[in-house]
């Protein structure tokens, strides 16, 4: 127990390069939702990159936030807005800034770890906090527990002999990689990670409030809904194209996406050059408050990605009783089991994905079976009480106990 820790709370430091800019912000907030849970039992200081008009430093739902510089603020557009690789892959001149990123986040981790002395640092993403993490480790002189979690991009993305290698020399200096999926976690173990240094724990949501059924909201049906980045990756393109064979069995359907990104304008094009005219609605960006609005109004939720680490928008979608269909990927079959608690269509494949969205939209009554019994699954899997707990036990287990180091 310290004068400025008066509880006597254990201390935990969160690396981040996802997190709220403000109060507000449309960014997705898993990373800030599992803070926010974990802030109830702990001292959470988060350290995340600064951007554009957001501040230096405050506090958020009780937790310190602490953002860093890595540059002057019109070239600070490295994270956020879709993520690192999505903002490389739209800039390349960003990649000048990957240096100073590093190191101003190296910088501060280094102060922090001196002067709080954290019983434990959970970095997200093992490219590129778990990277730093690892090399901040062995300059500091106090060693917390450290443990990084993989979201997905930072494996099913980066592929190849060195980001391999960087990825088991991150594994052997840390205590624990938590993958958000079982298949994440095996391949993982492929790369030559240790098992014993390897956990499974999902990505949570608030499925016991804000995603939850509505009563009072009448389901489409024939509304078709995207909730996600607007990138290739998430195969919002395959879906626009699918949407001539669905309008020929169900000429009444409408397809509204909900996010921004670097496709979006060549999806308004695609749909101009298919005469969808009226048949495809852009909603833009939209806070987290206001997905289940969209969720509980729409006939079904499709998720056609490429490649996906984890799908938290379907257990949005089931938690608030709205159908789905998905890419058939492992990851995603770790929420929607075939005939089940949804629908798979074969991968890349945009006839099968006609198919299905058609066949649910043909039968609302099959679907919303589906749909109750994907709810009744994740509210027992993914609800944010069941997986804080589980994060707590990983991050701070017994042995350690919650006192302050």
């Amino acid at each position: 127990m310290t004068k400025d820790n008066p509880e006597g709370r254990g201390r935990i430091l969160v690396l981040t390069s996802t997190f709220p800019r403000r109060e507000g912000d449309a960014e997705p907030a898993f990373v800030f939702d599992l803070c926010r849970r974990l802030a109830e039992r702990f001292e959470v200081t988060v350290l995340a990159p600064h951007a554009p008009g957001a501040r230096t430093a405050e506090t958020m739902a009780g937790m310190r936030v602490v953002r860093f510089r890595y540059g002057p603020e019109c070239w600070e557009r490295l994270a956020y807005e879709g993520g690192i690789m999505a903002n490389l892959r739209r800039n390349p001149l960003l990649y000048l800034m990957l240096p100073p990123f590093f190191l101003a986040q190296l910088m501060p981790l280094l102060i922090v770890l001196r002067r709080d002395r954290p019983v434990v640092v959970h970095a997200h993403w093992i490219v590129p906090q778990g990277i730093v993490l690892a090399a901040a480790l062995s300059l500091s002189g106090h060693r917390p527990r450290a443990i990084c979690t993989t979201h997905g991009s930072d494996v099913l993305a980066l592929r190849g002999p060195f980001w391999r290698a960087l990825r088991r020399w991150v594994a052997a200096r840390l205590d624990c990689i938590v993958a958000v999926t079982e298949p994440l976690r095996e391949q993982l173990l492929e790369e030559g990670c240790p098992r014993n240094k390897t956990a499974v724990i999902p990505m949570g949501t608030d499925l016991a409030g804000l995603f939850s059924p509505s009563a009072e909201t009448p389901r489409s049906r024939s509304e078709v809904l995207f909730v996600g980045r607007l990138a290739r990756e998430k195969g919002a393109d395959m879906l626009v194209n699918a949407m001539p064979r669905i309008l020929a069995q169900r000429p009444d359907t409408i397809l509204t996406f909900v996010g921004d990104g670097p496709e979006k304008v060549s999806l308004r094009n695609t749909a101009q050059h298919l005469g969808l005219g009226e048949r495809v609605h852009f909603a833009g960006a939209q806070l987290h408050a206001a997905l289940p609005a969209f969720y509980r109004r729409a006939a079904l939720l499709v998720l056609p990605s490429r490649r996906e680490g984890f799908g938290l928008v379907l257990a949005e979608a089931m938690g608030c009783g709205c159908p789905v269909a998905a890419s058939d990927l492992p990851t995603l079959r770790v929420l929607v089991e075939e005939g089940r608690s949804g629908r798979l269509f074969r991968l890349a494949d945009i006839g099968d994905m006609a198919r299905v969205v058609c066949e649910l939209l043909a039968d609302p009554s099959s679907a919303q079976r589906l749909a109750e019994e994907a709810r009744r699954r994740v509210l027992q899997r993914f609800d944010w009480e069941g997986v804080a707990r589980r994060y707590a036990e990983v991050l701070v287990p017994a042995q350690h106990g919650d006192a302050d180091a």
